[in-house]
């Protein structure tokens, strides 16, 4: 009876304990109360500081007003694009009906294209779209946003061992930024006047660090598209000049090349004239010769010439006097079929003012330090923030649970010391 007796002992008893809990029930409502109070203490003392946000900044693209500064330059580019598509299809037709009525060779009509400097595809004109998605790819690079947190001190380089530490830290934080595409609205896809833009994500909890960081990274992000632009502008007009430079360049070869062959062409007639007139003179052919063959009716004469007939015919007196013209001549250009058409393009070419004028636009609009220039701009000062309360809440609960627990284990541990003391004085 006795071994019976002590394994009941050994046992737990539910309502025992039940009803030692409801004993203490006051200790542990007061073990719960000063956790909650403890844990409420320490967030009005120590979480205003560290009070996480969720940051959301609109980036509006840059307005009309901005956008006008480039009225020039866009008209020029326009005009000069339209102009030359203009030209090239006037010259392209008249060198088809040419071709087609006159039958002339193929090789010569290349020389009579229309060659001039072409703008078209290589200089962009710039607009609200245009600057706004270089804007968006700087900020993608995030680079800026690692130069402004490190400006700023978003992140305390003392909390770090070592620089390598903290450079990660900072590429980490500046990684979690996002850049996010405005939604395709049914408000948008039905025409409505509701506009929506790019916004920039993040959360942190300093929310006057964050905003300073925005207005740099505003600054830096305009002046880095206007560093890209002109770099862009000044290299195509490099490559334009260069196109002008090798456009004359290969011109006058043409020029050049139809000089030589004009004069081996003459050297090779005279020679042959020469050859016939030494014939003629043989033959005793002072005159033409060539069989004419006429009819004659009320109305008209028909001539039947016979072209077929060898050159000499013509008789010596004529071919003498053809060659005697023929080194007589001072301005040889004007025998030289096609020269003139090429002579205009190179003018052409010379006098083309185009990139003078876009050169001149764009140091007027855009290329001169003092200029303002925005390619879209971040709304800092609207900036919509969103604090996070689930985590206060949570360390609530927790404080509860905890308080709890304690208050429990300490009625029980209490209560067990108390039973000890009474069977040991027993």
């Amino acid at each position: 009876m006795q071994k019976n007796s002590q394994i009941y002992n050994d046992e737990i008893n539910l309502i025992k304990l039940m009803y030692t809990l409801w004993e203490g029930k006051w200790k542990i409502a007061v073990a719960v109360v000063i956790s909650f109070i403890a844990v409420m203490s320490y967030q009005s003392i120590q979480l205003p500081q560290i009070k996480n946000f969720t940051a959301i900044t609109e980036i509006k693209p840059t307005n009309n007003l901005e956008l006008s500064k480039f009225f020039v330059f866009n008209n020029l580019i326009t005009n000069t694009i339209t102009n030359n598509n203009t030209n090239t299809n006037t010259n392209t037709n008249t060198n088809n009906n040419t071709n087609t009525n006159n039958n002339t060779n193929t090789n010569d009509t290349s020389a009579h294209t229309d060659e001039r400097v072409n703008v078209a595809g290589k200089i962009n004109k710039i607009t609200s779209l245009r600057l706004l998605n270089l804007y968006i790819n700087v900020l993608n690079d995030r680079s800026v946003f690692e130069d402004a947190i490190r400006k700023f001190n978003l992140l305390e380089a003392s909390q770090y061992n070592n620089e390598q530490e903290y450079s990660e830290a900072i590429i980490r934080l500046a990684s979690s930024i996002k850049i996010l595409s405005p939604p395709v609205s049914a408000n948008e896809i039905k025409g409505n006047l509701e506009t929506s833009y790019h916004t920039i994500n993040f959360t942190h909890h300093d929310a006057e660090k964050w905003k300073s960081i925005l207005r740099y990274v505003d600054e830096f992000a305009n002046k880095l598209v206007k560093k890209t632009l002109i770099e862009e502008y000044n290299n195509t007009l490099i490559f334009l000049e260069n196109e002008k430079k090798y456009q004359l360049e290969d011109i006058s070869i043409k020029i050049n090349n139809h000089l030589i062959d004009y004069e081996r062409k003459i050297s090779d007639k005279v020679a042959y004239l020469k050859e016939q007139s030494a014939i003629a003179k043989k033959l005793g052919i002072a005159k033409n010769t060539i069989e004419v063959q006429t009819f004659g009716n009320q109305n008209a004469l028909l001539s039947n010439v016979q072209t077929d007939s060898p050159f000499y015919l013509r008789g010596y007196e004529a071919i003498d006097k053809e060659i005697e013209l023929i080194e007589l001549r001072k301005d040889k250009k004007a025998f030289i079929e096609g020269l003139f058409q090429l002579e205009k393009n190179k003018r052409a070419i010379e006098q083309n003012q185009t990139i003078e004028r876009i050169k001149l636009a764009l140091q007027s609009d855009l290329l001169e330090d003092n200029n303002e220039f925005s390619a879209a701009s971040i709304k800092a000062i609207s900036t919509k923030f969103k604090y996070n309360t689930n985590n206060n809440r949570k360390m609530l609960v927790m404080a509860i649970v905890i308080g709890l627990i304690a208050g429990i284990f300490y009625v029980l541990i209490s209560n067990a010391f108390q039973s000890f003391r009474v069977s040991k004085k027993n």
